[in-house]
């Protein structure tokens, strides 16, 4: 691993704002289409970029999609595409699309405690309270966003925190399970899979009655969400994580709130209210605890 450079953090930028601007995005594919059509739609387009890459670069050997753990891929797809697209289109139909981003930022301290009781990435002090912390700035922002402000309810704030913890436990399937192959043909095949599981669902579930009305835009994020916060994202982390490991790939964590946020008051005008603010000033410093915790491994 080499020593952060200015492209590293560019691309950690770049990175973030891209998985910033999924979560507005998302509320304009809902304005035409409904939560399966919108997931499917995500992971298919974000399938045929990867597959394209993966035919141009010759980086997947495409034979053993039918391989004896075929079923890893099929479960990776399930944590890592299926459930939290459509737990995310669920929850965020009910709140704005910056509280999803500062919901779905606190990965992290998801992943510190399931890693310390299924592998062997333990609680060191540091971890433990950055957590505490990072749990404590979940906490103000249900509390206001539930019971002061009234604008949200708590089964939304359940469902994008199912899709946040949906990701990690997807990671920890990665790291225990799959070792024989590379990072392309992980996401090429899990992406397939994605489509698969999500095709019926969208074609039982779309309704051609629905009051919703086409329009462009919608079309146009949902091939955005697929070809950009999808597929190339994961080319931009998988790069950062190479040159610079996973510890520092995951100090995004910090700014994807921030862009998540800006996005939304941007191209949404929706509010932003206090509590985000102090919640982000909590999250920021869990984070960087945290990140003490795991340099105490390194």
């Amino acid at each position: 691993m080499k020593k952060p450079d200015l492209l590293s953090y560019t691309l950690l930028f770049i990175l973030a704002a891209i998985w910033g601007s999924a979560f507005f995005n998302y509320k304009i594919v809902l304005k035409s289409f409904d939560i399966f059509t919108l997931a499917g739609g995500r992971v298919f387009f974000g399938s045929i970029l990867t597959v394209i890459i993966a035919l141009c670069f010759n980086s997947v050997k495409f034979k053993n999609f039918f391989s004896k753990g075929f079923y890893l891929f099929f479960f990776i797809g399930l944590t890592n595409y299926v459930i939290p697209f459509v737990f995310i289109a669920i929850g965020i139909e009910k709140m704005s699309s910056g509280l999803a981003a500062l919901l779905m930022s606190t990965g992290p301290f998801y992943a510190i405690t399931l890693s310390h009781f299924l592998t062997e990435d333990k609680f060191n002090n540091y971890k433990f309270i950055g957590t505490c912390i990072g749990f404590f700035s979940v906490g103000i922002l249900v509390y206001d966003q539930i019971y002061i402000t009234e604008t949200t309810n708590f089964l939304s704030i359940f469902f994008v925190m199912i899709a946040s913890l949906s990701y990690i436990i997807g990671g920890l399937i990665i790291k225990k399970n799959i070792k024989n192959y590379n990072n392309e043909t992980i996401s090429c095949f899990s992406m397939i899979w994605g489509t698969l599981i999500l095709t019926p669902f969208v074609l039982y579930f779309y309704d051609k009655s629905s009051e919703k009305i086409f329009a462009a835009d919608s079309l146009y994020s949902l091939i955005y969400l697929g070809m950009v916060p999808t597929a190339l994202a994961f080319y931009i982390r998988s790069e950062i994580i190479k040159k610079n490991g996973l510890v520092f790939m995951s100090q995004v964590s910090l700014l994807l709130p921030i862009f998540g946020v800006f996005f939304s008051y941007l191209f949404l005008n929706e509010l932003i209210y206090k509590s985000m603010f102090i919640s982000l000033f909590f999250l920021f410093i869990g984070l960087a605890v945290l990140q003490l915790g795991y340099k105490k491994n390194y």
